[in-house]
């Protein structure tokens, strides 16, 4: 699992550029409201999350969000040329903080897909 905060952060993704592109968009506008020196972990904000692997679904669990039971604000499809498309679906945790989770359509588990704009 890769953790985005900052757009700084998105240099030398090992992803598709148009996965990097909503990335370094939503990293933009969460630097841009909350500042770049917010505090991540439970300050205003968010942060990002690219799902690598089915493992990183338990570790999601560390932090409170379980994707059996999550109610996603929206789930866009992220449109890859030549390539697997991704998913990008808003967790929000309280009214100024949210966690944009990142994700293969292979492993975007059923639920979110239902709720896919």
């Amino acid at each position: 699992m890769i953790k985005i905060a900052h757009v700084k952060e998105t240099e030398n993704l090992d992803l598709p550029k148009e996965v990097v592109e909503v990335i370094k968009s939503v990293a933009s506008i969460l630097d841009s409201e909350y500042g770049e020196d917010r505090y991540v972990e439970g300050g205003d904000g968010g942060y990002i999350l690219v799902i690598e692997a089915k493992e990183d679904f338990e570790k999601l669990k560390e932090i409170y969000i379980d994707v059996d039971d999550i109610i996603p604000e929206y789930v866009d499809k992220i449109t890859v040329e030549g390539g697997e498309d991704y998913t990008n679906s808003l967790i929000l945790c309280n009214n100024d903080f949210g966690i944009s989770l990142i994700i293969q359509m292979r492993l975007t588990p059923k639920i979110l897909l239902e709720d896919m704009e």
